[in-house]
This record gives C-alpha cells, sequence and structure tokens, in this order.
C-alpha cells in the first residue's frame, strides 16, 4: 500500500465523517431507525444494496468466576490475545436480554449503559471493524471483480499521531498491510474500490460499519458473518 497526496474522491468525499461537513440527513429517522439514519450518513444512494457489521464484544475466558467484578478505570489492562469474539446475539443472551437488530441501537450513550461492563470484556470499539469482516470482503471482492485497485482513507483521529488525514492506494490483496501498520491505531475510515462499485464506512465515532455495494456482494458477506453483518434497506 502506497500513501498519495490527494482529497477523498468527490462521489464518497460528503459520507467520510458523521461529523463536521456532511450530507442532510432527516432527524427523524434517526428516532424511528437509527441504523438507517447513519446508513445514510454514511453510505451514497446510489448502490444496489446495503449492510451494517456490528463490530464485536470481546470475553476474557481465562479469569475465573470469582474474579469477575464490575470494570473500573483502574484495571490493568490485558492481553488483546486472551479475549475472544462474541456476537452481539450472544452478548445480550449472557444478559438475559433478546437481541433484535431493529431495537439494538438508540444512542452510544443509551447502548452501553444498557450493560455494566465486567472486568472480563471489552465493548464493541468505535471505528474498528472486525478483522474478520474485512478478510470476508478482501476474499469476496477478489472473487467477484478480481484483484481491484482501492483506496483508503484515515482520519486523523483514526492515526496514532492525531496529526492529518491520509491517503492510501493499492490492491485490495494488500489491505492486511495496513491493518498491521503501527502508525494506525483504528481500521480504515473509508476503503473504496476505484471502479466505485462498493465502499465501506468505518466511523470513528460508530461501533459498527456500513457497506454499500452489488447484491452479490451484500449477500455473500451476510451469509458468510451470520449474525454479524446484516442487510440494510436505505
Amino acid at each position: 500500500m502506497k500513501i498519495i497526496q490527494k482529497e477523498i474522491e468527490d462521489w464518497i468525499k460528503p459520507f467520510a465523517t458523521i461529523v463536521g461537513d456532511k450530507i442532510e440527513v432527516d432527524e427523524k429517522l434517526k428516532e424511528e431507525n437509527p441504523f438507517r439514519y447513519f446508513l445514510r450518513l454514511t453510505i451514497p444512494d446510489n448502490f444496489e444494496s446495503y449492510a451494517i457489521a456490528l463490530h464485536s464484544f470481546w470475553i476474557n475466558n481465562n479469569i475465573s468466576k470469582e474474579e469477575i467484578r464490575e470494570s473500573n478505570n483502574d484495571d490493568e489492562e490485558l492481553p488483546e490475545e486472551d479475549f475472544e469474539r462474541v456476537k452481539w446475539k450472544d452478548f445480550y443472551a449472557t444478559r438475559g436480554k433478546v437481541f433484535k437488530l431493529e431495537k439494538a441501537y438508540k444512542s452510544a450513550k443509551d447502548f452501553y449503559n444498557q450493560f455494566k461492563q465486567m472486568n472480563n470484556e471489552l465493548f464493541p470499539g468505535e471505528g474498528l471493524m472486525d478483522k474478520e469482516h474485512l478478510n470476508s470482503l478482501i476474499e469476496i471482492v477478489q472473487r467477484n471483480y478480481g484483484n481491484q485497485e482501492i483506496e483508503i482513507f484515515y482520519t486523523f483521529l483514526s492515526t496514532k499521531d492525531w496529526e492529518k488525514d491520509r491517503i492510501y492506494k493499492g490492491k485490495i490483496s494488500d489491505l492486511n498491510q495496513l491493518l498491521d501498520n503501527e502508525e494506525l491505531r483504528l481500521t480504515p475510515s473509508l476503503i473504496y474500490s476505484k471502479d466505485k462499485n462498493w465502499v465501506v464506512n468505518t466511523d470513528y465515532d460508530l461501533s459498527f460499519s456500513f457497506i454499500g455495494g452489488e447484491r452479490k456482494l451484500i449477500d455473500e458477506l451476510v451469509n458468510r458473518n451470520e449474525d454479524e453483518i446484516f442487510e440494510l434497506k436505505y
């Protein structure tokens, strides 16, 4: 992947972030269906199909039941490799709740406040799409469209130095190189094909990502990631 000096392409630029300069979306939709509201803020309406990828919860099963308690700011940071991914549906079940996508999210505050976070848990990362979902995207795109040329945008808030936005270009097969780049603290804010036939938006303020593309792409992503990636109506 090569860093380049240019602006985000015009067709996707207004959708790059949910703060600052952005497109107008009816605020009533935010109350009626928050996921569709954020979808319209982050993805243009020119695609055949759309999906939402929920960022996982994480649980450390190495901590004994006797040691589990409510989390606090003084807790020791545990190694990431000790945690296992947990689907939203399964995490809700640990709290005796039934997961329903259409009722799962009203605001970040409401979402996180409905659960007491325990010291063996990590909640879904904002701006941090699951690598498993990104790997699914890489495999499915290559199978359907070949090794496409892509551009990748990182808002400065997704970098470790917080100094400036970055744009990279390369082939989709090289995307994983960036995921291991120590200068980048989150996953890409935008990934889009130069052919303009799909896009992924992971806003640094959201615990889920949105995808727009052809139906065959969305269908495969949904089928490959059951109860993790869901089709959404625009």
